[in-house]
């Protein structure tokens, strides 16, 4: 048995002897290699089935798809109490959002009553700031309306009394306010929710429209990217709401969302674009 295996031994190193051979040479032995760190140059992720989501945003904020991130707006029930406790502070009543002798003001007592309220608003967009780290948009002060509106119809008062100071007691300026349908006292639905500037009582700081404009045409952006997010999202929540249902788990991975890949990206895209409008809105009231 011993001389068998010695003969299969020697037998088998005759045979691979010459690959072993010192002279023996490939092109692949001298070959020269370089390892670069993932860090500098990263090995693409392939689209393959099982590649798990992480962090690839599907459901970074409020109700999103994919589980609940952190809100990003009050609620409308948070809203209408910060209107509850603004009326509150003013001691105005809900159903009737003004001064009882409103029309029996002086134009003194007009001004007084507007700051007040004016605070009232200021401090409505300072809160919101406070904890979501921008301004509302006109969606978000939709609460506040009645405020506002009481707001803009002071505003509309005190510029009649002075109008019927200089006429020097020409008549109307006995009827200033009395009217609450007047013009002057309806609200636009973009200048009705637009943040009031500190400076607005200094006449010379009033030349500023170009830059109210630009605020608006950014703001009327956002909830426009943010109605289409939306209508997105509902699409997406929908078909995770049939996943869930047919497999019995949520989505975890690329596979999983191959059916609505486009919607996924788009919706990635849009959530993008608001966050630089939002940069954009937040730089432009920085700069005012």
């Amino acid at each position: 048995m011993v001389l068998v295996d010695d003969l299969l031994t020697d037998t088998l190193a005759l045979c691979i002897s010459d690959c072993f051979d010192a002279s023996f040479s490939h092109p692949f032995i001298g070959l020269q290699t370089i390892s670069v760190s993932d860090s500098l140059k990263p090995i693409p992720k392939r689209w393959v089935e099982d590649v798990e989501i992480l962090d690839e945003g599907f459901g970074a904020e409020d109700l999103d798809v994919l589980g609940e991130g952190p809100t990003t707006c009050w609620t409308l029930e948070e809203s209408k109490k910060k209107l509850r406790d603004a009326l509150a502070r003013l001691d105005l009543r809900e159903d009737l959002v003004q001064h009882q002798d409103m029309h029996k003001m002086g134009k003194h007592e007009l001004a007084t009553e507007k700051r007040r309220v004016k605070q009232e608003l200021k401090r409505y967009d300072t809160e919101f700031r406070r904890q979501f780290m921008r301004l509302p948009t006109h969606t978000e002060k939709e609460p506040m309306r009645p405020l506002y509106v009481y707001y803009r119809r002071l505003k509309t008062m005190i510029s009649q009394a002075d109008q019927g100071r200089a006429r020097r007691g020409s008549g109307t300026a006995a009827n200033a306010g009395s009217d609450d349908d007047g013009p002057g006292l309806r609200l636009g639905p973009r200048e009705s929710f637009a943040s009031i500037p500190d400076n607005e009582d200094n006449p010379g700081a009033m030349g500023v429209s170009s830059l109210r404009d630009q605020v608006t045409s950014l703001e009327a952006r956002i909830n426009s990217l943010q109605s289409e997010k939306a209508a997105v999202r509902a699409r997406l929540q929908a078909f995770q709401e049939k996943f869930v249902s047919e497999n019995n788990r949520k989505i975890r991975f690329h596979k999983d969302i191959l059916p609505i890949e486009r919607q996924y990206r788009m919706y990635k895209n849009l959530k993008e674009e608001i966050m630089r409008t939002e940069q954009q809105l937040r730089d432009l009231r920085a700069g005012a």
